[in-house]
């Protein structure tokens, strides 16, 4: 991997991105920033349905806009200093994309894009729901109403990407961390 990468893991909610990110960093011992553990408590906590309403999607925007923020200035700050890093948010939007592109540029390095997909049947999304509520997981999606909000509105990611496919537990992870050290290792 060239020095000064940053590793963005991006997707829908329940996509596996944080579950590649801790596998990735793991198996490079680089840094793993990911938006719901850390950044998004830099910002009020998020409430159980964003977006039941206009008054609670603004605020949920405008949470997310804090947490974005701190993403990309820990991002920033790491490839200033020379270090690579891995970051895994959603980038539902272009504008997003757009505000990791120009963190990186900022700081000197080399982005890498890696999109998180599954198939989404409405038995799988409930599923992964479920696992994630068990698991105690904070922020990021809590209800399937969520996940289909969120999917209504994602724009797709823009900038250059590979797509991974996070499907077959352990064994798609695993296809899935092969195909991501491979292509980060690649210019």
């Amino acid at each position: 991997m060239k020095p000064k990468t940053a590793v963005a893991i991006v997707g829908l909610p329940l996509s596996g991105k944080s579950s590649l990110g801790r596998a990735l960093a793991e198996e490079t011992g680089l840094p793993f920033i990911d938006i719901d553990e850390g950044p998004a408590n830099c910002a009020p906590k998020q409430e159980s349905e964003p977006y039941k309403s206009d008054e609670s999607r603004l605020r949920e925007q405008a949470r997310m806009r804090v947490a974005y923020t701190v993403l990309h200035a820990a991002a920033e700050a790491n490839l200033n200093q020379g270090f690579s890093v891995i970051v895994s948010a959603t980038y539902s939007r272009h504008s997003a994309q757009d505000f990791l592109q120009a963190a990186v540029e900022r700081g000197g390095g080399n982005l890498k894009v890696i999109w998180c997909q599954y198939n989404d049947t409405p038995e799988e999304i409930e599923r992964r729901v479920n696992e994630r509520l068990l698991q105690g997981a904070t922020g990021g999606c809590q209800s399937v109403s969520h996940y289909l909000d969120d999917k209504s509105r994602y724009a797709g990611i823009k900038i250059p990407h590979i797509v991974v496919m996070m499907d077959g537990g352990e064994a798609g992870l695993k296809q899935a961390l092969n195909e991501a050290l491979e292509y980060i290792d690649g210019d």
